[in-house]
């Protein structure tokens, strides 16, 4: 078994409740409060979580870097509210079919919550988003005024097509894949976002990008041929 020495271990000197709390199209989140164990009118914020399903401590290949943050700002008088990403763990829904804009939902449902909870400064409610969640933490910020700050956690300082494509890019490299394809593949990539910039209904849309594909495999498969 590998050992987290940064990881918190119970019993916490704070509380801690199990909580749940709707959002759009009757998800219902499932979650995790942590609070300083005496006093009241805390300043809280919302975890979000980067791409992909994630548990509310967005546990991945052995480590929980939200369990560890969160722990930290409790222990420094913060609350802190995580949850479940929806269609994962205890939260209902379906995460398979759930845009950026859903999960934007999902985190604001969590900000309401916090609104409701007497304990709560409702004046100083934050959003701490990582990766996608960066890209949603400012979406809130925007759209409410009952946030009153944001941390974004490598959030993207490009767009979404150039970080697919760095990504596609690295992927690729680390995979070892010979540069003809790797390069048929990034052209490929960056004629579908192109379309998906472009065209703004989803079935013709959807159409180009299939010609798209169809010609690249006709490519590649005639290349192969030589």
């Amino acid at each position: 078994i590998v050992k987290h020495p940064q990881e918190p271990q119970r019993p916490f000197p704070y509380k801690e409740e199990e909580v749940s709390f709707a959002s759009t199209g009757g998800t219902v989140l499932a979650g995790t409060l942590t609070y300083p164990s005496t006093g009241g009118n805390f300043p809280a914020v919302v975890m979000v979580t980067g791409s992909g399903p994630q548990n509310r401590d967005e546990e991945i290949l052995g480590h929980k870097p939200f369990l560890v943050i969160s722990d930290y700002l409790t222990r420094h008088g913060i609350a802190v509210l995580r949850f479940d990403d929806r269609g994962t763990a205890v939260s209902t829904g379906n995460f398979a079919t759930a845009t950026t804009k859903d999960f934007a939902d999902d985190a604001m449902a969590g900000a309401n919550y916090l609104l409701t909870n007497k304990i709560i400064n409702p004046k100083r409610i934050g959003v701490i988003g990582h990766s996608e969640g960066g890209i949603i933490a400012p979406m809130l910020a925007s759209a409410s005024n009952d946030v009153a700050s944001i941390v974004m956690l490598a959030g993207p300082g490009v767009s979404g097509d150039k970080i697919l494509e760095l990504q596609s890019e690295l992927i690729g490299r680390a995979e070892k894949i010979n540069e003809d394809t790797l390069k048929m593949n990034l052209e490929l990539d960056k004629k579908i976002y192109a379309v998906i910039k472009k065209v703004k209904n989803n079935e013709k849309a959807g159409a180009k990008i299939r010609k798209l594909i169809m010609a690249s495999l006709s490519d590649s498969l005639k290349n192969d041929l030589k």
